[in-house]
């Protein structure tokens, strides 16, 4: 659950970018060490340096450095996934698929039962068509959610999602007490934004569980996307009381009072997450937003590069950054924000559409076009639709 702050259209946005534009908060020098200073041993760096040494190059836009560095250390410790599958991510995203699939096929190798690499996998075959291959990856991600969504998503390429969909329903016809599967009918609804479906599916899993902090998340997070925020508060609360340290109920219960536009209510909440996973990076982000919502940007920017270093591959960050930067004039910033979010999240809608705002206002037509059309391409309906009613106000070409 996230609020959608960043589906604006050009002209609201032309509007706030009439302030004055405020100076870049400057990035403090480290300061310099005596000269009479001994030069240190060097440190052999371990697991989590090499992995925050190659986000950072991905931070900055440097991929094919993050790669250089980290791919030495992933043959060396074959057996650190997470940085084996980061190594992977980046070779998909340049895309060197092949050597993409030779790092996520090791790792499984070595652990048959990451659902995270599994997913990486399906998503990699998906890209190459291979559906077979991704179904059976999906397959072994779930209960993911990227693996429901990726299963919807090839099963939809393949021609067959109606009888993926009814094999779902059938199987909870058949055993109506199964959690299991009303979750997988449930999930796939929700990934074809069936949300009545979806609430529906998943109100039966949580009577047959009520216990489980899972089911309830599911629950919230569809009456979320129907705007029952309320009711949504009510499950995460309750998943609260069976474990208070749940970190996915704690943030999306933070988020849930963002959506009712009450920061000051949602704040605590946000902080107990970020001391639950101090490099957060939904917590990150929504605080944020929060210090967005207070008028203090200079801030909600410190947090969005903070949650982007944590976790380079990831959209949420750099949409709400480059917005960020667009409202205060910095239109290059604001470019580069959105280039780096694409260069990782390349079908992302909401960053090509913001990115084609950012053009249009600069009076970079051409190049305006270009994103619009890759936004309305997407699967994001609100965002094609914003799209398309913008680029038809555009000059002819």
């Amino acid at each position: 659950m996230r609020p959608l702050r960043h589906l604006v259209t050009a002209l609201v946005l032309a509007g706030s970018l009439t302030a004055p534009a405020l100076a870049v908060m400057p990035v403090a020098s480290p300061a310099p060490a005596p000269a009479s200073a001994a030069p240190a041993a060097a440190a052999t760096p371990d697991a989590a340096t090499f992995l925050d040494i190659a986000r950072g190059k991905v931070a900055a836009g440097d991929t094919k450095g993050a790669i250089a560095g980290l791919a030495p250390y992933v043959d060396e410790h074959p057996k650190d996934a997470a940085a084996g599958r980061l190594l992977g991510d980046l070779y998909f995203r340049v895309p060197d698929y092949a050597k993409a699939e030779k790092v996520w096929k090791a790792i499984v190798a070595l652990s048959p039962d990451d659902r995270e690499t599994h997913s990486r996998l399906g998503s990699l075959y998906a890209a190459q068509d291979r559906v077979s291959d991704a179904i059976y990856e999906f397959q072994r991600s779930l209960p993911s959610r990227t693996g429901y969504a990726g299963l919807v998503m090839i099963h939809k390429r393949a021609g067959d999602l109606p009888q993926y969909i009814a094999k779902l329903q059938y199987a909870t016809e058949k055993s109506p007490f199964d959690a299991g599967a009303w979750t997988d009918l449930g999930q796939a609804r929700r990934s074809l934004r069936e949300y009545d479906a979806a609430l529906e599916a998943f109100t039966r899993v949580v009577g047959i569980r009520p216990g489980s902090c899972t089911a309830r998340l599911d629950l919230a997070n569809v009456l979320v996307d129907v705007h029952r925020v309320d009711p949504a508060i009510a499950h995460l609360k309750a998943c609260l009381k069976n474990d208070a340290s749940f970190y996915p109920a704690v943030v999306n219960l933070g988020e849930a009072y963002l959506e009712k536009g009450d920061p000051a209510t949602a704040r605590p909440y946000l902080d107990r997450a970020l001391v639950l996973r101090p490099e957060g990076t939904e917590a990150l982000v929504d605080i944020g937003y929060v210090y967005d919502m207070s008028g203090d940007w200079k801030t909600a920017v410190a947090y969005y590069n903070r949650a982007i270093r944590s976790d380079p591959m990831r959209p949420e960050a750099y949409i709400d950054l480059g917005y960020d930067y667009n409202e205060h004039r910095f239109f290059p910033l604001a470019e580069a924000a959105f280039i780096k979010g694409i260069s990782v999240a390349a079908d992302d809608g909401r960053l090509h559409y913001l990115l084609a705002v950012t053009y249009n206002v600069q009076g970079k037509i051409g190049l305006a076009r270009t994103e619009y059309q890759r936004a309305i391409a997407s699967e994001e309906p609100d965002v094609a639709r914003a799209a398309r009613a913008e680029l038809a106000l555009l000059p002819p070409s």
